[in-house]
């Protein structure tokens, strides 16, 4: 504990030494607020009065500065402490170890973890709110952090060596805190999607590549053998998620994906150079396999001059510099007209030259050619499937307008019965398909901007990858036709070839399979979308063409279950049990349908988007939903803290593969047995894989504890639709008592903060929504209504022993805890003053303030603390190390909000703003989430 004492203690020294060395007042300032916030007996009045008299003071926009950095430093520190409790105690061996403890043989461990997939698809919202600026220092820092501490351990006799590079790292951590300084903490220019990407492939190069790929090499040599396929997948949605932002045009996807391919293949051309240097094996002591000099034969009239003379004595590096010049020429036939000779058509190609290297060398010569070969399982030639998502009437509107010019029906299609939807759907969909090439510039432009998009996504996996989109996500989806209409599109674009019955001219039927190259994924995201969702299914796998459908995509149907609407539609607990409820619906529903649905899952960061340990909401899924295949957004600054430093990024690889494990031999063997069945793996769920056994039915857990659940739930939403749905003007309170004006002008995402200027809090979008409330730090997203649930339960033994043994119950009240645990009711009153109307402000505090002292009794009772936390100290004190500086800037926040209301003239309007968007940005990196 002194130890990691000490090291915080070394960052904020120097982080003051910078301080003092740039503003000597700003730094007697910081430390004048950091001691009097931590010491309790701080008479409040005099805390105001020096929060008014820093907001008055030359030194206010570096008071906030100091702020900002100091929880940067608190965020690389704990990053630290996670990732070595991680690399100690947490990892797929000691999954292994825990399964074997328990019973389970290792050779079905190994079954599963052969069949294991994990999707994070990275997104750009709730965007990241540091600049690449701090990324990059945040990743320089921790590696000179991590120097030292190598340097720590070294032995006495070198300390000389040890000092001088120890003082080398520290004036490196010293050189990036100065810079910091020096820049705005907030963008100045609006972030457009192209930086977004910038941002996220500056992780995937430098971080996310390198530390899956070593999670990758430990899987592989656990189970002994050369991976077939990899058990990481990434994905993206940044130049691909358009709904509701008109800045990814057709043109951006384009250039994303391009830009995706020309990064992976550079990134295998690196790697090659290396090899190329290293591997100068001659035949003399190291003799190349017969399929190895054949190949060299036929390939070695594309050799250069210099390559060819290596060609007789050095084999290996031959072939490598063939292996190269096909890669380069991949790139080359992206963007050529005609046919680019002498280049790989797929990945498996690139991977069979590479095996046949490995054939001809010793394990130890063929070391980083395996490394390679993982590293090509993991990019492919796409880095990341991109995935494309629309909202149903952008689809909706373009289908209607074809069929309108088509003749099959009116304009007003979009408006028309739901089976009279569907009558004129399957017709269409009985007809040849219609091309789309020959009516772009028949139709509007919002519509030819759909129609392109399909088209796009075909050139794309012809020219690039068939891997690089695969997932057509359809958000807000309400009914069946809105999946029918993007399955038109994908008809007539041929995305979907469909199979069909031929007959031989002697009369004999032949059924000639189709294909499918995407994924038409449904979005269900408010509680009644996902309450319908099972219905919706239903209809669709009794629809003739979307069961031909079904059939080309291999029997599956990917299926995104939203986390952020339902939980704004409902609030926090009633979302959390409607998505559990309607997850254990799929489950019965996909048993009696006999289709395999894979779900994916759009997590947000903060708890009121979905957000939490990753590893304990998997173990909370209902038994049977999950299978060995996990596909989850990863976004915004969550994307940062998990994945920018290296050490992080493989422990949170590691540990979701080793969860992914412990769940999935849990769900699929002994404990869910078909007592009829010999036993085998179960409903594994995994696309890829060939390890279903069809003969075995899942049997679901029924947890005892649902009747009360759905109370729980039923009371909750009541609570919470009393204050946010039927309080009159609740939208007015909204805008008055958060800074959510202020948000709405931050330039951190490319997507827009509002789809329209609405008071409805159903047309407010979920990310400022929550992102607005945890500024305010009332936090009521992530809590509200489950006070009164608790007490209207009122049984204090029964709540203890739901949250013992239902381990939905217990996951989600500890998300719960975490993010209510942060809450700052004196800062959420002080926002409630800036609310005009007198009674609204009383009628609406009112209920907020009750709602958390019965939130705060019943949760101390239901986890049976004295104390939030108590029973967790170290996650308490994590988090409660961070509330003074945050309540700092949240108090210096309010300050400027006061003065910008009072402001008379646009310029200081202007420099306020800013500097409240300081505030802004320190407060997210404290309590590290957006929205």
């Amino acid at each position: 504990m002194q130890q990691e004492l000490c090291k915080y203690e070394f960052l904020k020294t120097i982080l003051l030494e910078v301080i003092e060395e740039n503003s000597p007042e700003v730094k007697e300032t910081f430390l004048m607020l950091f001691n009097s916030l931590r010491d309790k007996n701080t008479d409040s009045t005099k805390i105001k009065d020096l929060f008014h008299e820093i907001s008055e003071s030359q030194y206010l926009m570096g008071v906030i500065k100091a702020c900002s950095l100091h929880n940067i430093i608190l965020n690389i520190y704990e990053e630290q402490e996670q990732a070595k409790i991680a690399s100690v105690s947490r990892s797929i061996a000691t999954a292994y170890k825990n399964l074997e403890e328990e019973g389970f043989d290792r050779i079905d461990c190994d079954r599963v973890l052969e069949s294991i997939r994990f999707y994070p698809v990275f997104t750009a919202h709730p965007t990241e709110s540091r600049r690449r600026t701090f990324l990059e220092a945040h990743q320089e820092i921790t590696r000179e952090l991590e120097k030292i501490e190598q340097f720590s351990y070294m032995p006495s006799e070198q300390i000389p060596y040890k000092d001088r590079e120890i003082a080398q790292s520290r004036e490196s951590i010293k050189y990036r805190l100065h810079l910091l300084w020096k820049s705005h903490l907030v963008r100045s220019e609006k972030l457009e999607v192209i930086f977004e990407l910038d941002n996220l492939l500056f992780i995937i190069e430098n971080s996310i590549l390198p530390s899956a790929l070593r999670v990758l090499n430990q899987v592989s040599n656990r189970l002994n053998k050369p991976l077939k396929i990899s058990p990481i997948k990434l994905g993206s949605w940044i130049g691909g998620d358009r709904d509701g932002n008109p800045f990814v045009s057709n043109e951006m996807m384009t250039r994303v994906m391009k830009m995706q391919h020309e990064l992976i293949i550079q990134t295998y051309i690196k790697e090659i150079n290396k090899l190329i240097r290293e591997l100068s094996l001659s035949v003399d002591f190291c003799t190349p396999s017969k399929e190895l000099q054949k190949s060299l034969q036929k390939e070695k009239s594309y050799l250069n001059q210099t390559s060819l003379k290596l060609h007789e004595r050095e084999p290996f590096r031959a072939k490598l510099n063939l292996i190269k010049l096909k890669l380069q020429n991949h790139l080359l036939k992206v963007n050529a007209v005609g046919e680019v000779d002498f280049t790989y058509q797929n990945p498996k190609e690139l991977l069979e030259d590479i095996d046949m290297l490995i054939a001809s060398l010793d394990s130890i010569a063929a070391k980083r050619l395996k490394s390679l070969r993982n590293l090509v399982l993991l990019g492919g030639f796409h880095l990341m499937q991109l995935d494309f998502r629309e909202h149903r009437d952008m689809y909706m509107n373009a289908v209607s307008e074809v069929l309108c010019l088509l003749g099959y029906t009116d304009s007003d299609f979009i408006h028309r019965h739901e089976s009279k939807k569907i009558e004129i759907l399957n017709k269409v969909l009985s007809e040849p398909p219609l091309n789309l090439n020959s009516i772009l510039w028949e139709v509007s432009s919002q519509t030819r901007h759909t129609l392109n998009a399909f088209l796009r996504i075909l050139w794309a996996k012809k020219a690039i990858s068939k891997d690089i989109l695969k997932s057509v996500i359809v958000s807000m989806t309400t009914t069946a036709s809105d999946l029918l209409a993007v399955l038109y599109l994908a008809y007539c674009s041929g995305l979907w070839q469909k199979g069909k019955v031929k007959t031989t001219d002697n009369g004999e039927c032949i059924i000639k399979d189709g294909k499918s190259g995407i994924f038409i994924t449904p979005l269900f995201e408010t509680i009644e979308d996902l309450e319908n969702a099972q219905e919706i299914l239903e209809v669709l796998s009794k629809n003739e063409h979307y069961r031909q459908y079904l059939k080309d995509s291999g029997n599956a149907q990917q299926i995104m279950i939203g986390y952020s609407d339902s939980s704004k539609d409902g609030g926090i607990f009633t979302s959390n049990y409607s998505l559990y409820k309607a997850i254990s619906n799929l489950v019965k529903l996909e048993q009696r349908l006999g289709i395999h649905f894979m779900l994916f899952h759009g997590k947000g960061g903060s708890i009121s988007r979905g957000g939490g340990q990753l590893e304990s909401a998997l173990l909370a899924f209902p038994r049977g939903s999950i299978g060995t295949t996990l596909k989850t957004t990863e976004q915004g600054e969550i994307i940062s803290s998990r994945y920018l430093n290296p050490r992080v990024a493989i422990r949170s690889f590691a540990l979701t593969l080793a969860s992914l494990l412990k769940k999935a031999v849990h769900d699929n063997f002994c404990a869910n047995l078909d007592p009829n069945s010999n036993g085998g793996v179960q409903n594994t769920k995994n696309l890829d894989s060939d390890l279903i056994d069809k003969n075995i039915q899942i049997k679901c857990d029924v947890d005892p504890y649902l009747p009360k659940l759905e109370e729980l739930s039923r009371i909750s939403y009541r609570t919470y639709k009393d204050l946010v749905y039927e309080t009159p003007n609740f939208v007015s309170y909204f805008k008055q008592a958060t800074p959510i004006e202020f948000i709405q002008n931050l330039n951190l995402g490319s997507r827009p903060s509002k789809r329209k200027d609405t008071q409805r809090v159903e047309d407010l979008r979920a990310i400022p929504w929550v992102f607005a409330w945890t500024q305010n730090r009332s936090i009521i997203p992530a809590w509200y209504g489950l006070g009164s649930a608790l007490k209207g339960i009122g049984d204090k033994q029964l709540l203890q022993d739901c949250y013992k043994d239902s381990v939905f119950f217990k996951t989600t009240i500890d998300n719960i805890v975490q993010g209510f645990i942060k809450v700052d009711m004196e800062i959420a009153e002080m926002y409630n003053d800036f609310v005009q109307d007198f009674g609204l402000k009383q009628s609406i505090w009112s209920k907020i303030h009750n709602e958390y002292n019965e939130t705060l009794e019943w949760l101390l009772i239901t986890r049976n603390e004295n104390e939030l936390l108590d029973s967790n100290k170290e996650v308490r004190e994590t988090i409660l190390t961070r509330m003074p500086n945050i309540k700092a800037l949240s108090l210096l926040q309010i300050e400027l909000v006061r003065k910008y209301k009072q402001a008379q003239y646009e310029d200081l309007r202007h420099r306020l703003m800013e500097q409240i968007h300081g505030t802004i940005i320190g407060i997210a990196q404290g309590i590290r989430n957006t929205g």
